[in-house]
């Protein structure tokens, strides 16, 4: 199974107003392009309303351009200027519109730092990271800063027959047993130009995929897995502006502990929750189970065919 790309982006792919992602089903008064369609919802504690109004439980001491989020006993409060207010509990995401925001950047910020702290609402270990299948029917995630290159490996990954899991948020669960199982997200990904250009995919782009308009990152829809895999690996991908070589090095003991930490999604959100302790004991938890690398590039130089090779090559054996 391969990435399916629209010509057009996501808002000409889905617009029913329920979907799944992370193993929630969604339901919303507005389309829902970025979740994979789904005609029921699940058990109601995994069912989750998104509503554009006023948010309710709102205070004075709501967020501010100082302040852009906080968290208190009504939910998590997060406030982007010239965007939207985005009120989240464990069960529902309400979004109240700037009157002069444009849908897109309203869309980027709900699928992105608000889905984020609903996950963290839910006491899942959220990463910044995208995720594949592994040939064993395992999965790997690739972690990194902005621009470090995670959504292009995925995406690359992807259309070399490798079932993409999730794009930028990474959601993994244990189980009773303690196995971390790597759930599929959200349907789609996000890619800045000189990205699709190294793809193959720049005809996809256009003023209408943008993730917001002034901004050369497109977005273009995803298919992603239906069932939750175990997580084996973990990739951290470095960027490097200064040049040198492609480098892979294996990342052993608290390394592994301080690595995935680095790459939590949106940590003060955890902290802000008091989450950290948890995160602490997962990360641990991980560190034990997981095989950790890491992958330094020179962020001028193509190496993405190098990397996929070697990642082939891992997997294989």
């Amino acid at each position: 199974m391969t990435v399916l790309f629209g010509a057009d982006g996501l808002a000409a792919t889905q617009v029913e107003n329920r979907g799944r992602a992370f193993q929630l089903h969604f339901r919303a008064t507005q389309p829902l392009p970025e979740l994979t369609p789904c005609d029921g919802l699940a058990s109601p504690d995994s069912a989750i309303d998104i509503d554009w109004g006023e948010p309710a439980g709102l205070s004075n001491d709501s967020p501010t351009r100082d302040a852009p989020f906080h968290f208190n006993d009504r939910g998590f409060h997060l406030q982007i200027p010239g965007v939207a207010s985005y009120h989240v509990t464990a069960l529902r995401i309400a979004v109240t519109p700037d009157p002069d925001a444009d849908d897109r950047s309203i869309r980027t910020f709900l699928f992105g730092s608000a889905i984020g702290a609903l996950l963290h609402l839910r006491g899942l270990t959220v990463l910044h990271g995208s995720a594949v299948a592994l040939p064993d029917g395992s999965a790997a995630v690739f972690c990194g800063q902005s621009t470090a290159g995670k959504s292009t490996l995925a995406a690359a990954l992807a259309g070399r027959g490798h079932l993409a899991l999730a794009d930028d948020i990474t959601a993994v669960r244990f189980d009773a047993d303690g196995q971390a199982w790597c759930l599929p997200g959200l349907a789609r990904t996000k890619l800045w130009r000189d990205a699709l250009d190294t793809l193959g995919l720049a005809d996809r782009a256009s003023a209408a995929t943008r993730v917001m308009p002034d901004m050369d990152k497109h977005l273009l829809p995803l298919a992603t897995g239906s069932q939750p895999l175990p997580l084996r690996r973990i990739y951290e991908i470095q960027a490097r502006d200064e040049g040198g070589p492609l480098a892979f090095s294996a990342v052993t003991g608290m390394d592994k502990v301080t690595l995935l930490l680095t790459h939590v999604y949106r940590p003060s959100y955890a902290q802000a929750m008091g989450r950290y302790p948890a995160l602490l004991r997962d990360a641990a938890s991980l560190a034990r189970q997981l095989s950790v690398n890491r992958i330094v590039r020179p962020r001028h130089e193509p190496t993405l065919d190098a990397i996929v090779g070697w990642l082939e090559s891992q997997w294989a054996t």
